[in-house]
């Protein structure tokens, strides 16, 4: 079996009405990756065309008297569509249109098709016009002699190839709406919180970030995977926060963190420690908390699984005082993982304009507040209250987002934000 074969077609009619008639039809047969054969022609609708076809075509009625009849072109047209695959952009227009033709010649036209615009529909969602030029323009494909059938055809070609690439997933160009696009552009690269909202401003999806244009960019990038966002969004705007952690902060104003389970530490007579799972409840104080009973299930089994002694897997009776000391070490070190480094510190970090820095105050473990100033380092880390601008009172959103930070800091190459532990006084 070779290379299979496509023809891309463009068809130019008398109308849009049911009784449409052909007027011009181009064929591009294009296989193996190269333009095989290319066949063009006038067809004589055996009736006068609308002054408005004629001038959007600039094809007159007299060029279509001396054109011939679709019956005596039909066996060029068969010829070359059999064994192809049919493409066009509208095949339920154009392919439609032919099966008409051969229905009444008494024939049948069956070919396998793929149309462009249904594709490019799937592929590219949240375009706000799918017609030919929207979509030439979307890929920078030029169009020379629109509304003829060659040119359409072959602008229809490159869009094909195109779509063509996109559905292999070999496509290597980035692309992004075009209106996104130059929202995009306005985007600092700095950290802070993303809003993306609808057309009536109504915010979908928050992001806090340490780059809200690399963030802005991979959401909005041309994919399945963002289709929601891309159907959606008609605007972005980003604030800027100079900590990503400041960001997320913000971002629970609009989502405060609510959990339904935690996982506690609790003790049998023996003075065995263990982990257990219980229901959320505020101002009990839990090591990991969860929204999904599932998920606290599977951090539990890890935990367990981690405590597990097969020294004594298999021996009856219980553990003796060294071994129970040994297991609540475990215990113990499990828990740390869990809360701050130190029950007090500073994260020091980048603020919101040049010589301006944030800073994130822990006291007795919890987060205390943030804020920004332009004091050197080492006043801040001797009197960091006197520089917050927001202050939290046990906000468990904020501890847990501030603990997940400070691991993340860990991992990172440059760092822009550090924390220092601090002494009670």
């Amino acid at each position: 079996m070779g290379p299979r074969r496509y023809v891309i077609c463009d068809i130019e009619a008398t109308g849009l009405d049911e009784d449409r008639d052909l007027i011009e039809i181009a064929l591009i047969t294009y296989q193996d990756d190269k333009v095989v054969d290319v066949y063009d022609t006038l067809i004589n609708p055996l009736r006068p065309i609308p002054e408005f076809i004629s001038n959007l075509t600039m094809i007159s009625n007299r060029d279509l008297e001396a054109a011939p009849k679709f019956y005596e072109v039909a066996d060029a047209i068969r010829m070359r569509l059999e064994g192809a695959v049919f493409v066009s952009h509208n095949t339920e227009f154009d392919l439609g249109l032919l099966r008409k033709k051969y229905q009444e010649m008494g024939q049948e036209l069956r070919v396998k098709n793929f149309c462009t615009l249904k594709v490019a529909q799937h592929e590219i969602p949240g375009l706000r016009n799918y017609n030919l030029d929207a979509l030439c323009s979307f890929f920078g494909i030029k169009i020379e002699d629109r509304h003829r059938a060659v040119g359409d055809a072959k602008a229809t070609l490159g869009l094909f190839k195109e779509l063509l690439q996109l559905r292999l997933k070999t496509y290597t160009k980035i692309l992004f709406l075009p209106h996104h696009e130059k929202m995009l552009k306005k985007i600092p690269t700095k950290a802070g919180l993303l809003y993306f909202k609808d057309a009536g401003g109504k915010v979908l999806r928050f992001e806090a970030t340490f780059n809200m244009e690399k963030t802005a960019r991979e959401l909005l990038e041309v994919k399945a995977d963002n289709r929601d966002l891309l159907q959606k969004v008609e605007m972005v705007e980003g604030e800027l926060t100079g900590s990503a952690l400041i960001a997320e902060f913000r971002k629970l104003l609009f989502h405060p963190y609510q959990p339904h389970w935690m996982i506690v530490t609790q003790e049998l007579d023996s003075g065995e420690k263990f982990f257990k799972i219980r229901p959320y409840k505020k101002g009990l104080n839990g090591l990991w908390y969860f929204k999904e009973y599932l998920d606290a299930k599977k951090k539990l089994r890890t935990l367990e699984n981690g405590l597990k002694d097969q020294t004594f897997a298999y021996r009856e009776g219980g553990k003796s005082k060294e071994e129970i000391v040994r297991h609540n070490r475990k215990v113990e070190t499990f828990s740390k993982e869990a809360r701050f480094p130190n029950d007090n510190l500073v994260i020091v970090g980048e603020g919101r304009t040049m010589g301006e820095k944030s800073l994130i105050l822990v006291r007795d473990n919890h987060v205390v507040g943030y804020g920004y100033t332009e004091a050197s380092e080492d006043e801040i880390y001797a009197h960091p209250e006197q520089y917050l601008t927001r202050r939290f009172f046990q906000h468990l959103g904020a501890d847990l987002a501030t603990r997940k930070y400070i691991r993340v800091l860990k991992n990172l190459r440059n760092k822009t934000e550090s924390w220092r532990s601090l002494s009670l006084s």
